[in-house]
């Protein structure tokens, strides 16, 4: 029970923080935010180590627990959260949070010839809904430009490579949480790791011109936007998949699309067409289905 509200209260956070960011995409890029809510995320949970071992309990974490860890981050906070960020500003966050919350057919497809898991006829059907709300969700866009058609399958196609992204990173933080290791720890191993790996990117990418965006009038917000998406929202991810395993985690979060695409038609004033809300819900019963 306890893993199915910390997995809906996962959702939720996901949801909001991924509308809050696709909000501030037009003054931030979303690949240096992605790097500057794990920096914060860090110093948060710099802050919470105290009460939780402090650092010896850092420094006894197995090296093949803390590789796995890291390597979980990179796989999917660094590289994921950065291709899904992304999405947003090319196809909106209506589109992509559905699109990308396809990530536990991923896992399931994963599970099956590695794991040995069970294959059943409500799986495949699953697979089926699923695919056909990911072709629901990704229709044509109506457009004389050829960049814009090019900028909506790019965005479509980083949406799904970060759910297939998503499914292999929770697979390995699940094994890598079989130690029993604290979740502030764990964490304190993953941010930093995908922070510099993502700001090492961002800076080689983008240059200098990314970081313009960060001063004196908007630091207050998104420090606290960083702290509720990452520091928060790691804590409750964490313990989403140590105490409900790391499929269901993944069952849990496809609640996501279901609070995020009526708030991205209300806040963000995003058109939600009949295609979006039937592919949305295709995608959920699919996913549901599967695991």
């Amino acid at each position: 029970m306890l893993g199915v509200v910390l997995g809906l209260a996962s959702a939720f956070v996901w949801a909001t923080a991924s509308l809050a960011i696709k909000a501030q995409a037009d003054r931030i890029n979303t690949s240096s935010f992605n790097a500057f809510r794990m920096f914060v995320g860090t110093l948060f949970m710099l802050a919470l180590l105290p009460f939780f071992g402090g650092w010896p309990a850092l420094v006894q974490v197995p090296i093949n627990t803390g590789i796995l860890l890291a390597v979980s981050s990179i796989i999917g906070v660094a590289v994921g959260d950065t291709l899904y960020f992304w999405s947003m500003t090319q196809i909106g966050a209506a589109r992509a949070l559905p699109i990308s919350s396809t990530y536990p057919l991923f896992t399931w497809a994963i599970a099956v010839p590695l794991l040995g898991e069970e294959f059943t006829w409500s799986a495949m059907a699953g697979t089926m809904l699923v695919l056909a709300g990911v072709y629901l969700l990704s229709p044509k866009v109506e457009t004389t430009s050829i960049a814009d058609t090019r900028a909506n399958r790019i965005g479509i196609t980083a949406a799904l490579t970060a759910a297939a992204l998503w499914a292999v990173a929770t697979t390995i933080l699940k094994v890598g949480l079989q130690e029993g290791t604290p979740v502030v720890i764990v964490n304190l191993i993953r941010l930093p790791v995908a922070a510099f790996a993502t700001a090492v990117f961002t800076q080689r990418q983008f240059g200098l011109k990314v970081w313009r965006g960060y001063n004196l009038k908007t630091l207050p917000m998104l420090v606290l936007l960083a702290i509720y998406s990452t520091g928060i929202g790691m804590i409750i991810w964490t313990l989403t998949v140590e105490y409900a395993g790391a499929a269901r985690a993944a069952l849990l979060n496809t609640a996501a699309p279901l609070i995020g695409v009526p708030l991205s038609a209300l806040f963000l004033r995003e058109r939600v067409t009949w295609k979006i809300a039937g592919g949305t819900l295709l995608s959920v019963v699919g996913i549901w289905l599967i695991l």
